[in-house]
């Protein structure tokens, strides 16, 4: 029987050992949520059931994310995932800076794309399961209306410290609603009670709630992060379950993480262990307590593993839950600045033509002062798939190798830049 529905006192004497010390609540807040809303557990169920069919030999890959193949094999391009932090603060010291915002947003992007430094310490024997995820996490640039925005949400609160009841989630209840989680990624940082240092939504869930909450004191690498948790990693671990996936531990004695490369352990880790630490029967390995979804300590967290990508992957394919992501309009615009809207390919600052074209297209500079800048060239899911230095003021790009479908060209300097657009036949 699934490990989603073993009965509700079993899963919480399963977790006390845990409840007192330091650690993510996802787990609990789970069974509180189905346990309060039986009709969950059907939604929870249908997900489940869609990424096993995804993650079958015949049907393994993302429909319709570029770069995406069977099995164990690495993704080639990445999917943006705009996010909007909703910095939730009672007392200023809670009111984290724009800095360790943007610290976290970093260390996101080393740990989905396996940039991270210490992957020299995932020992020999897991290293060629460590995996790239291939996600790009930006600020979000572009509000639920369209408008500029930083991608951070500041508000006041006179909550002095939440629970996993959502309220954070809630403007009615001391929080801030979340942004649409078809376009954004929501992440709630705020001071939480009992010792909890994050927890994820429900995959399948609603959408009022959706999204992943931090403890200010372990959200990124500076400011009031606070050892041992101030390595970024417990964001990291929170959107892993929105990204579908489950403790290693499988949230049981021994229990399934529903990921083949990932050893079966006896449950949770806590500070940095070394060596190897068998439970299970998981010779010759042992436990993977260096693995992103254990509650180890930041600084003994260093990789997710092919079957984890794969499962995270799913989500992504055609009618998934976070397929509607690839069509963000948040994703087609770099942070800070507005998308690129408007039936003409004619800017003030450069012209392109032919629009729609097959082979090329070229570009005509109005400002010689261009010249030497970057030209970049994105697809409609934010990731770049054409760059060059700018050497002339009319030039030609070769578009032959692009799929088809609608492209996004920015321009320039930064005194001064172009967004054209261009449909490849």
């Amino acid at each position: 029987m699934s490990k989603y529905f073993l009965p509700l006192l079993g899963c919480l004497l399963i977790a006390l050992p845990g409840w007192s010390q330091t650690s993510c609540r996802s787990f609990v807040y789970r069974q509180q949520q189905l346990s309060a809303h039986p009709e969950l557990a059907t939604a929870v169920a249908a997900v489940e059931q869609f990424t096993r069919r995804q993650l079958q030999p015949a049907t393994v890959g993302v429909t319709g994310v570029t770069g995406t193949t069977s099995g164990a094999s690495s993704t080639s391009s990445l999917i943006t995932i705009p996010v909007v932090v909703h910095v939730l603060y009672n007392t200023s010291a809670e009111n984290i800076s724009d800095q360790q915002i943007v610290s976290q947003i970093a260390v996101l992007n080393r740990d989905y794309q396996k940039l991270n430094p210490d992957t020299a310490r995932i020992p020999s024997y897991f290293v060629s399961r460590a995996a790239n995820i291939g996600l790009k996490f930006i600020l979000a640039g572009i509000d639920t209306n369209g408008n500029v925005t930083t991608g951070i949400v500041r508000k006041h609160t006179d909550v002095t410290a939440f629970t996993i009841n959502d309220d954070m989630k809630s403007s009615a209840m001391g929080g801030d609603d979340p942004w649409d989680r078809d376009e954004y990624l929501n992440i709630w940082v705020c001071n939480l009670e009992d010792g909890t240092l994050g927890y994820s939504s429900l995959v399948g869930g609603p959408k009022n709630v959706d999204g992943v909450v931090v403890q200010y004191t372990a959200f990124g690498t500076t400011g009031t992060a606070r050892a041992p948790y101030n390595l970024g990693r417990t964001c990291t671990h929170e959107i892993g379950h929105w990204f579908n996936l489950i403790h290693t531990w499988g949230d049981a004695y021994c229990g399934d993480d529903e990921v083949a490369d990932t050893p079966p352990q006896s449950q949770a880790t806590y500070g940095n262990p070394s060596g190897i630490v068998y439970s299970c029967n998981n010779a010759p390995t042992g436990n993977m307590y260096m693995n992103y979804m254990d509650f180890t300590d930041d600084v003994g967290m260093h990789m997710f593993t092919n079957g984890q990508r794969d499962r995270m992957m799913a989500l992504f394919a055609t009618g998934g839950p976070r397929y509607p992501l690839l069509s963000s309009p948040a994703a087609t615009a770099p942070p800070g600045e507005p998308a690129v809207t408007g039936a003409s390919p004619t800017l003030s600052a450069a012209s392109l033509y032919p629009n729609p074209a097959s082979s090329y297209v070229s570009i005509n500079l109005k400002d010689p002062s261009q010249i030497g800048s970057l030209l970049e060239v994105y697809n409609q899911m934010g990731q770049i798939v054409m760059g060059m230095r700018i050497t002339q003021a009319n030039f030609q790009l070769n578009i032959s190798g692009l799929a088809g479908g609608l492209y996004f060209v920015r321009l320039g300097n930064n005194a001064m830049q172009a967004s054209l657009k261009f449909v490849k036949l």
